[in-house]
């Protein structure tokens, strides 16, 4: 079978899914990974921060760590046996805790203490079917979030050492995946770029620069008007042949 040739965008660099472009913004970049696809291309807004390499390497390892904890297949399983759990498991203890008393002769108030111990029978083992099914999971998102912020940290350790005094070093971020997906967010934020030149944030040491001289067609029509050959001071000619002379 033959394989279509692969999609080029305008810049001749193969077209990934719109998923794993990353998208700058400010002063910060955000990409979505996932261990299913391939990594996304080094992003230009980062060229004065991070080398191709360190991002190559720094992605695979974010992907490689967060995907051991998101098993989005086991976790729609084990959430579907929860459920089956919780609804069945309470009606099964309500019922066999009443039937124990069927061949007792137990008047009516009797009768309304089993009952009502009956359903706290059943609340019970609803919250504790909830803590075994639920609490594992939890336990496990917890720990590969604190793996992950462990080694952003370590990457931060890095950074400033090699880093020289002078340097400005960006900032890793990553987003584990939550619940039945598998989504790894990653974000890298770097200082934002100066903003344009602002008079009014000028020391007051320094004076604001005076109004902007007129221009020579401006200051001819105003000589023009004033029926005299100056502006001011300044002496002003009408053409070429009166500055030759």
């Amino acid at each position: 079978m033959a394989l279509s040739p692969p999609k080029y965008d305008g810049i001749m660099r193969p077209a990934l899914p719109l998923w794993s472009s990353p998208k700058t913004r400010k002063n910060e970049v955000v990409v979505e990974l996932s261990h299913t696809q391939p990594p996304p291309l080094f992003p230009m807004g980062l060229q004065n921060y991070v080398s191709p390499h360190m991002w190559e390497t720094r992605v695979r390892a974010v992907t490689r760590m967060a995907s051991q904890y998101s098993k989005p297949v086991l976790e729609r399983s084990w959430m579907f046996v929860a459920m089956i759990l919780t609804f069945i498991a309470p009606i099964v203890a309500y019922y066999d805790y009443i039937h124990q008393f069927d061949n007792e002769q137990i008047d009516e108030d009797r009768q309304n203490q089993i009952i009502w111990q009956a359903r706290l029978i059943a609340l019970l083992v609803t919250v504790g079917l909830w803590i075994v099914m639920f609490l594992p999971i939890v336990i496990w998102k917890y720990v590969g979030r604190v793996r992950v912020n462990k080694m952003v940290d370590r990457w931060a350790k890095d950074d400033i050492r090699s880093a020289s005094s002078y340097a400005t070093i960006p900032t890793w971020k990553v987003t584990m995946p939550g619940m039945f997906r598998d989504g790894i967010v990653l974000v890298v934020s770097f200082p934002a770029s100066p903003s344009s030149f602002e008079l009014e944030n000028l020391p007051p040491y320094i004076a604001p620069p005076s109004d902007a001289a007129p221009s020579y067609e401006a200051a001819k029509r105003f000589s023009g008007l004033q029926g005299d050959g100056k502006f001011g001071e300044i002496p002003l000619y009408n053409d070429a042949k009166e500055i030759a002379a």
